[in-house]
């Protein structure tokens, strides 16, 4: 629905006159905001605490911020150093945090399906899905200073998250507030009616900068204040939910702008798949940091599920996407940015599959007869075709470059966290020395 919706807004920008596709872009941009806060509420809906342990939260929160800070770090590099012209350090903080959020609605709901509701992997999976959306939406407050600048007005929004927060602590889950699909929207409905009110009245009616309030985290503060009973859950109810995110998807596609305006930066279809398999490669890689972390809570074939299990992104990612947007980014980082998810999306049933077969019990495995010989998982071999494809694309527009073809160089290295060299100008952009330092967890994580 993502790409079908990109397609959808290529067609917009070109048919509709400047005066209706402005009304069609507002038009979007609410119904998408709508969409992002009934799934947040959503999500509110399904954290928990318990607050008689909160030391044991502590270790997880570090491992999902820094699970989601491996591919926010290298996306960030790759949108720096290989996309062509000049990409500004902000935008490529703000448009890389797509690639950081797990989709904790795919990953409940498809492990759930697969039968892996009472297991260590979906327990720890859904308390590390859900803190790194929570890390994320936390940090946008943080990278709108670093794009637009410190502003006072921001006091007054870093106040109201603080105020969500601990209202979204103090009374978790403790209101009897209905808490069906109708009533969540109705809840979606006056949060967006919220915080774009707030922004029309400093932006109009004020003397100060607008103050704008994104409805993620005001939407799951609603979510996690009220009661709900899980085991009254239908079908019906489901249903809506997935009708829902499936319409989310498709307006965030239809929220880009055009791919093709005269004099703006664009990529070829070639360089644009290159790109875009590069960073769905990097998006896997970072997520595989959960390797080395719960080694005395599992084996590393459970941690190598769990860490595929993270690999889904979507509805948060999606809203970083659209935020992006709102703050006036566009070009190459947004397209890559967009087809990546749309690509992950079609990925998440992979992963989900190789989850179900890392999970299951060794023995179980073997009880089942001798070992015959196995087809790839799908995920295996999408990672795989990625890899493979991402160095073909480096080696063809190598050839294609002028003269001789460009090579990409490598430094010795030394001791120490840091590599130096320098990215081939063929991917889009001038040769650039680069310098990337990897982060290092403080914690020694058993």
């Amino acid at each position: 629905m993502l790409m079908i919706g990109l397609v959808g807004s290529q067609v917009a920008a070109v048919k509709f006159s400047r005066h209706e596709y402005h009304l069609w872009v507002e038009v979007v941009e609410k119904l998408t905001m709508l969409c992002l806060a009934f799934i947040m509420v959503n999500v509110g809906y399904e954290f928990n605490l318990d607050k008689s342990n909160m030391k044991s939260y502590g270790k997880d929160y570090l491992v999902a911020m820094t699970a989601a800070g491996f591919p926010w770090i290298f996306v960030t590099a790759w949108f720096l150093y290989a996309l062509p012209g000049h990409v500004p350090l902000g935008s490529a903080l703000v448009a890389a945090r797509f690639a950081a959020p797990t989709s904790a609605g795919i990953l409940f709901n498809m492990l759930e399906a697969a039968g892996l509701k009472e297991t260590w992997l979906f327990k720890k999976a859904q308390i590390l899905a859900i803190f790194d959306d929570l890390d994320t939406i936390l940090l946008m407050i943080p990278l709108k200073i670093v794009v637009d600048g410190f502003k006072w007005e921001l006091t007054v929004d870093a106040a109201i998250v603080l105020l969500l927060l601990c209202l979204a602590y103090v009374k978790m889950h403790e209101l009897e507030l209905p808490s069906s699909s109708a009533w969540t929207m109705f809840y979606a409905t006056l949060i967006v009616c919220f915080c774009e009110g707030i922004y029309f009245v400093t932006d109009r009616h004020l003397p100060m900068d607008a103050i704008r309030i994104e409805v993620l985290l005001p939407a799951f503060a609603m979510g996690c204040i009220a009661k709900v009973d899980h085991h009254a859950k239908s079908d019906i109810e489901e249903r809506i939910k997935t009708v829902i995110s499936t319409c989310f998807m498709l307006l965030v596609g239809l929220s880009m702008p055009s791919l093709f305006v005269a004099g703006s930066e664009h990529l070829s279809v070639l360089a644009l798949a290159g790109h875009v398999l590069a960073v769905s490669f990097l998006m896997i890689i970072g997520k595989m940091f959960l390797l080395f972390c719960y080694k005395d809570e599992s084996d590393l074939r459970t941690r190598l599920g769990l860490a595929l299990g993270m690999c889904p992104r979507g509805e948060v990612g999606a809203g970083v996407i659209v935020i992006s947007l709102k703050m006036g980014i566009s070009g190459p980082i947004i397209s890559v940015a967009v087809i990546s998810l749309a690509l992950n999306l079609v990925l998440s049933s992979g992963f989900i599959v190789a989850v179900k077969h890392l999970a299951r019990p060794p023995q179980a495995q073997a009880s089942k007869g001798p070992p015959r010989k196995r087809s790839a998982k799908p995920a295996t071999v999408a990672f795989t075709v990625m890899a493979v494809t991402a160095c073909i694309f480096g080696a063809v527009q190598g050839r294609r470059s002028k003269g001789a073809a460009q090579t990409f160089t490598t430094w010795p290295m030394q001791p120490g966290p840091r590599a130096c060299g320098t990215l081939p100008s063929q991917l889009g952009g001038p040769r650039r020395a680069f310098m990337v330092a990897l982060p290092v967890n403080p914690l020694i994580l058993h």
